[in-house]
């Protein structure tokens, strides 16, 4: 599991994922000109993170095949969560006697950077969570309250991307 909800503020099951995306849960989401939940970018006010996935591997919006399903997403808008990275096992079948499993991780934050209690998050060039203050200002969304050392992995996320909190608000 990518996302763990520790507490619900606000949650929003009403919206459609816009064609073609590929959501994994735990990422952040922006709303595009239609409403609709797209993958937020460093330049977009983020709405909140995906509770659900909604890709090659796993689709519950429309169901594993696309075949059945509202294309509604989950989105946690307010709130307190887990997130780590996602791990995703792909099989390949190479002949009919040997197959291979091999492990795919969709890196939900950045996990190259220091990350430090009370620092502001945002969304980096790559759409990954991040505390680089150099990631546009726009995507400020919520503050680390553990570290993905402190957890063994994961970042515990206050999300609040509707609050207009500057930097140092967010860092108190």
């Amino acid at each position: 599991m990518s996302i763990q909800a520790t507490f619900i503020n606000l949650e929003d099951g009403t919206r459609r994922k816009k064609s073609g995306e590929l959501v994994y849960e735990g990422q952040p989401l922006s709303l595009d000109v239609n409403g609709e939940l797209k993958v937020a970018a460093a330049t977009d006010k983020v709405y909140g993170l995906s509770k659900l996935d909604s890709n090659t591997y796993r689709d519950f919006a429309f169901g594993e095949y696309a075949a059945f399903g509202s294309g509604q997403l989950t989105v946690l808008v307010k709130g307190i969560a887990l997130v780590s990275n996602s791990v995703y096992n792909q099989i390949e079948v190479t002949s009919e006697t040997s197959p291979t499993s091999s492990p795919v991780t969709v890196k939900l934050f950045d996990d190259v950077q220091t990350y430090h209690v009370g620092d502001p998050l945002y969304i980096n060039g790559a759409g990954q969570i991040t505390n680089d203050g150099a990631a546009g200002k726009n995507s400020l969304f919520g503050k680390v309250l553990k570290t993905n050392l402190q957890t063994g992995g994961a970042l515990e996320i206050q999300v609040d991307p509707g609050s207009t909190a500057s930097k140092a608000e967010m860092a108190a």
